[in-house]
């Protein structure tokens, strides 16, 4: 919305016309449409009308400016779309309220600038930098007209959907009373994920405690590499102690990682692949268990997308891990071993003789490496985040000790029956003790379905 405001004076009257008014039937229940004109705009307001005034009921207002892509056209680059949905939603549940849709694209710099954005996005700018690098504020909305039509209306103390504090405040500024902020959070897809945790770190968004994490000011900038979906990991719980943890692995519709003779390659698509890629680049460590490599002889390394090869973790409690395996062999990244005091010395220096950094940690109940023991001596090296690729065994004693800050699943169109499961026995006798999530969500790359949600 751009505005020639001149030097009027905040709270001054605006003349608000009514242009049009019409019933609006939803699948959130029936609207009363209403287009005004106002004075100075050259841009319409429309406001869809819920319900009426009763005694001790305020009205619940969301501001929602325009955006093509995400209300129309179903765009996963943010969540404006499904903001638009819930936000009628909830006014029709409240009983009482407004939705001014208003014609402010792109935060205001109009979709041809949006979609130049986008393009810089591409390229590895965040969006608030995207907007920075093309000359143009990072948030030109103006709400003036917004506040003059809410008064016509006679709501001058409102219940304000948002996660924006500025909408609060240009609202108070033009002397309504915003008695509540409802907050208003999706839960986020692999292609918004990183959008939103921008407009949080650097543009003051709300969200629940908890779920904020910083994204350096110097990523507007930056060029970074091209992914499908952010890779950011999930900060761990625990940050003092361990590194974050993701665990990634792709499966079958059925939940197989693997065909009952051990062959798992390849579950998932080229998309998918290179998906997998970008979340190595993103995570310090990669981590398997020496089955996986005695099974598969991955590499473990990022060769589909830009980005740094991490440090692959190979967890042998007795060292069995082949000399001739490609986390050997292969030097576009270092490879240290995870084992016990059951690994004989010989075998420890034969694989020290190859290059490989071999650490001793303690056991658990088991006899196997102790993954808690493990992930803090990681810890210590100043390593933040480890991905967690397989195998089950190991997926299945990090998910047990409740260990996994974020799980990333990708779910192949494919039925194998018998075969070797995802995840094996986690001691969940009742549906109440199961693991849950928040912000999680399905985003489909290629064929394939991925699930990314960070453990609750």
């Amino acid at each position: 919305m751009l505005r020639a405001e001149g030097d009027r004076k905040a709270g001054a009257a605006l003349r608000v016309d009514p242009v049009a008014d019409a019933s609006l039937p939803t699948r959130h229940g029936k609207f009363r449409a209403m287009a005004f004109a106002v004075e100075d705009d050259p841009a319409e307001v429309l406001a869809l009308v819920f319900g009426s005034a009763a005694e001790g009921l305020l009205p619940l207002v969301r501001l929602h400016s325009e955006c093509l892509t995400g209300d129309a056209l179903g765009s996963l680059r943010c969540d404006c779309g499904e903001q638009l949905d819930a936000s009628l939603r909830l006014i029709a549940e409240a009983g009482f309220g407004v939705l001014l849709y208003l014609r402010q694209e792109g935060r205001g710099i109009g979709l041809i600038n949006k979609l130049r954005a986008y393009a810089l996005q591409d390229e590895g700018a965040n969006t608030v930098g995207a907007n920075k690098l093309l000359g143009l504020p990072v948030d030109g909305r103006r709400y003036v007209s917004a506040a003059a039509v809410l008064r016509h209306l006679g709501m001058t103390s409102i219940r304000l959907l948002t996660n924006n504090p500025a909408k609060r405040r240009a609202l108070q500024a033009e002397d309504l009373r915003v008695v509540e902020r409802v907050p208003l959070e999706m839960p986020p897809n692999p292609f918004d994920r990183s959008y939103l945790e921008t407009k949080a770190a650097l543009m003051g968004h709300q969200l629940p405690a908890g779920r904020r994490r910083t994204v350096p000011e110097s990523v507007g900038t930056t060029t970074l590499p091209v992914l499908p979906v952010s890779p950011r990991p999930v900060p761990s719980r625990d940050p003092i102690l361990r590194p974050s943890v993701t665990v990634h692995y792709a499966q079958t519709l059925d939940g197989r990682i693997a065909t009952r003779t051990g062959h798992s390659q390849w579950i998932s698509g080229p998309e998918t692949l290179r998906f997998a890629h970008a979340l190595r680049a993103a995570h310090d460590a990669v981590m398997v268990g020496v089955g996986t490599v005695v099974a598969d002889d991955p590499r473990l390394t990022v060769r589909h997308v830009e980005g740094r090869s991490p440090l692959r973790v190979v967890v042998d409690s007795q060292l069995r891990l082949p000399l001739a395996a490609n986390v050997i062999r292969d030097s576009a990244a270092p490879t240290l071993v995870a084992t016990t005091d059951r690994a004989a010395e010989e075998r420890v220096r034969s694989v020290q003789r190859v290059g490989v950094e071999v650490l001793v940690v303690q056991e658990d109940e088991q006899g196997r490496v102790d993954l808690t023991h493990l992930l803090r001596r990681l810890g210590e090296r100043g390593l933040e985040s480890v991905m967690i690729e397989g195998g089950a065994r190991l997926i299945t004693s990090a998910l047990r000790l409740r260990v996994v800050d974020r799980l990333v699943v990708t779910i192949a169109p494919k039925l194998i029956g018998q075969g070797i499961e995802a995840v094996g026995d986690l001691d969940i006798a009742r549906l109440s003790e199961a693991i849950e999530f928040d912000r999680a969500g399905f985003t489909r790359l290629g064929d394939d379905l991925v699930f990314d949600g960070s453990l609750r």
